[in-house]
């Protein structure tokens, strides 16, 4: 079954105040040409309309892991490699050869207590097959969820009301996403990655680095919501995607 998506858009009244992302029939991530087009999504692998209330990327450099805001510890980020949206603005993060964490992280940002936060991130494996993404312990405690790139399968979960997931998007990229709570009003380091040595690796694995492993990453995100919803580029500001 197919939908004739003019036909039957033309049957509702549709309003959105900015343009948003969906996923096309290749699997890839597309923005929309205007604020106010209804997206045809295919995540599901069905066409269906993608519906979202209103939400905000809270990270302001979702993409550019070269830019100063993005700091790396024990680790560099090269670019020029596929994205989930087809073109080449991923990076690939690579350990060097210090025995440490090796990582990559957005810095201090402001939570509140009680509030539940997603943290997502697009992952693909290179040499390594495993990724950790956390938040920072001040406000969240001993939190972090490890990825199994390979199986496409969560491993180790830690933290507040912790839960976690991982989703296949096309050319081997998978949406990997730790959702905790807050339990203090303060600055908290946010949005960090790291490659790791399997998927029970502890928090911040420490190990020492050959200089050329690492994951490609891609689409950074932190959302004030007890999910993740479609991805909301920003370049240098936080983003609102309307509902």
């Amino acid at each position: 079954f197919s939908l004739d998506f003019n036909t039957i858009a033309e049957q509702f009244t549709f309003a959105r105040g900015s343009e948003a992302t969906y996923v096309d029939a290749q699997g890839l991530i597309q923005s929309t040409a205007s604020n106010n087009a209804p997206r045809l999504d295919y995540s599901t692998g069905a066409e269906a309309f993608l519906l979202e209330p209103q939400s905000t990327n809270l990270i302001t450099y979702s993409e550019d892991f070269s830019n100063a805001y993005w700091i790396k510890s024990g680790a560099s980020v090269v670019g020029g490699f596929n994205s989930p949206s087809g073109d080449l603005s991923a990076y690939k993060l690579v350990e060097d050869t210090s025995t440490g964490v090796h990582k990559v992280y957005s810095g201090f940002l402001s939570v509140t207590n009680g509030t539940t936060y997603t943290l997502s991130f697009f992952i693909k494996k290179g040499e390594t097959n495993f990724a950790q993404i956390l938040f920072g312990s001040t406000g969240f405690g001993n939190t972090h969820a490890n990825f199994d790139l390979n199986l496409g399968e969560v491993g180790d979960l830690s933290g507040i009301n912790a839960s976690s997931t991982i989703t296949a998007f096309s050319n081997g990229w998978y949406k990997c996403t730790i959702t905790a709570d807050s339990n203090l009003t303060t600055s908290s380091a946010l949005g960090i990655v790291l490659p790791i040595s399997s998927k029970t690796s502890a928090r911040q694995e420490t190990y020492t680095g050959d200089g050329t492993s690492g994951i490609y990453i891609w689409g950074a995100q932190l959302e004030a919501l007890s999910y993740a919803t479609s991805y909301i580029p920003s370049n240098g500001s936080q983003t609102t995607r309307n509902q």
